[in-house]
């Protein structure tokens, strides 16, 4: 009986979903206390449990654990609804607060389990957990965490916490700050947010920004992903500030020199340059070249034998220099056909 009550009691703890039920002492014996609580049949209290000796006629406050055993009785528990009334109490204080801390448990679905300080433990969306998108959710087990309580539900016993919510208040106010202190034209640091294919997302010390892809680099040859990560810090120029909606319009080239426009930075006809296979089309293939330079070099001038993979450096030698098109027209090598 007491291995069963101890098992039943357990699961009980766990759901915390019962009402506590404030019942009268009928009769006592040295295991049991007897209680009307309402029901057409009385319920059980193992003696032990309540922790002393009560009177009959005493109202104590209780939980049911099994709505009947075997011999026809509810079975009640006192620890149950002492464990409902310190959650309801720890429950008020958290919400009046509006805070808490704590540290993070066990992923499960859709978030995290959160053990707080007070002892209890809250749900913590996937959402709610950062402002950056989760990338790696194992990598936030076992860490300590400020979070905002989002909602408490008396009725399930639950508690929803966002840690996103209370950053998104923080940087709100380092945002206007920061927006005070900032000007077009100005080179920044900023943590990478997110990676699309029209952009890359910079939090700039609070405040939003945007890198196009046409202002990722001067020969247009890289995408977003091939120079930012989430969580990346990189230097950007300040292109524009969007004061009205409070985000800036940001550019990674702008903190180069613009090559074109630098002649020194190009390479010179007849020049031996090292540069990386990027991309095809039907006419040539495409050349990283260094200094943000678009290197290309026609089929026609790449021997048939020469087969190219991408992604691989390669030595190429400079046919000409077109301005017009902000381009240099390579060629295979003539040593490199002699090897």
């Amino acid at each position: 009986m007491e291995g069963e009550f101890a098992r039943l009691l357990e699961e009980s703890f766990k759901r915390l979903k019962e009402e506590v039920i404030t019942g009268t002492v009928v009769k006592v014996t040295d295991r049991d206390v007897f209680v009307d609580f309402g029901w057409k049949s009385e319920g059980i209290v193992p003696l032990k449990e309540l922790g002393y000796k009560p009177k009959v006629g005493e109202k104590i406050e209780v939980c049911v654990v099994e709505p009947e055993t075997e011999e026809g009785y509810a079975l009640l528990s006192v620890n149950c609804a002492r464990s409902i009334k310190e959650w309801e109490k720890v429950a008020d204080e958290i919400e009046k607060r509006g805070t808490v801390r704590g540290r993070i448990r066990q992923k499960v679905r859709g978030g995290y389990k959160v053990q707080l300080e007070e002892g209890i433990t809250v749900f913590l969306p996937m959402s709610q957990v950062d402002i950056m998108p989760i990338t790696r959710p194992d990598q936030w087990l076992d860490r300590e965490i400020e979070a905002k309580v989002l909602s408490v539900d008396r009725k399930r016993r639950s508690i929803v916490i966002s840690r996103r919510k209370l950053l998104e208040e923080e940087r709100a106010k380092k945002r206007k700050e920061t927006l005070k202190r900032i000007k077009e034209g100005d080179v920044v640091e900023g943590i990478v947010k997110n990676v699309v294919d029209f952009g890359i997302f910079v939090d700039v010390e609070g405040v939003d920004g945007l890198v196009h892809k046409s202002d990722i680099s001067y020969s247009n040859l890289k995408t977003p992903f091939d120079v930012a990560s989430i969580g990346d810090r990189i230097k950007v120029k300040i292109k524009k500030i969007e004061k009205d909606k409070e985000r800036l319009v940001l550019s990674l080239k702008g903190i180069r020199p613009d090559p074109w426009e630098e002649e020194e930075l190009l390479p010179k006809v007849g020049e031996v340059v090292e540069g990386e296979v990027v991309k095809e089309d039907k006419k040539g293939v495409w050349i990283y070249l260094p200094q943000d330079v678009a290197g290309f070099l026609p089929y026609d001038l790449l021997p048939k034998e020469v087969k190219l993979k991408y992604k691989h450096k390669y030595k190429f030698k400079v046919a000409e220099i077109d301005k017009e098109n902000r381009r240099v027209i390579l060629k295979w090598p003539e040593e490199e056909l002699q090897k």
